[in-house]
């Protein structure tokens, strides 16, 4: 199993929202760290049979657009589980990792990393910001992937 997943989310045929997959699919062809390092995963939407695969994971970078903020604007921000145990929202990161904590009793690293999109309608094509901003994204993907993988095997995810 890999120490380091990439999910690249989200629906190719409504334009920006394509933005997960677009990157996944660069990042799987460019990032140069072994296949026992880095798997690159690509899905329409976030499930709860994700779990078990995340569960072995040491960190998660989860891509996808976002909808608020200015359009072309990068985040990286840090995953941090659901507070309620229960929860039925299992659809996001944060209800993903919470899953995985509550079924695994261990709590990988992980971060959603977007790009505010422009255009959600139904088409294949991104907008021209969220194109220009795409090598960022993957550049930025691939330099934490490679730090994740460079992290001492003390240094990994946490159990809980």
């Amino acid at each position: 199993m890999a120490r380091i997943l990439i999910v690249g989310y989200g629906n190719p045929l409504r334009s920006d929202d394509g933005l997960g997959w677009r990157a996944a699919e660069e990042l799987s062809r460019d990032l140069s760290l072994p296949e026992a390092e880095v798997e690159v995963i690509v899905r329409h939407q976030l499930t709860p049979e994700l779990a078990d695969k995340f569960r072995h994971a040491d960190a998660i970078f989860f891509i996808d657009a976002a909808r608020g903020g200015q359009p072309g604007e990068l985040t990286c921000a840090p995953v941090i589980p659901e507070a309620r145990t229960g929860s039925s929202h299992h659809g996001s990161p944060a209800g993903i990792l919470t899953l995985v904590q509550q079924l695994y009793g261990r709590t990988p690293r992980a971060y959603v990393v977007s790009l505010c999109g422009e255009c959600f309608d139904h088409g294949e094509a991104l907008s021209a910001v969220v194109e220009n901003g795409l090598p960022k994204l993957t550049a930025l993907v691939a330099r934490l992937a490679k730090q994740e993988a460079a992290r001492p095997l003390s240094g990994r995810s946490h159990d809980i």
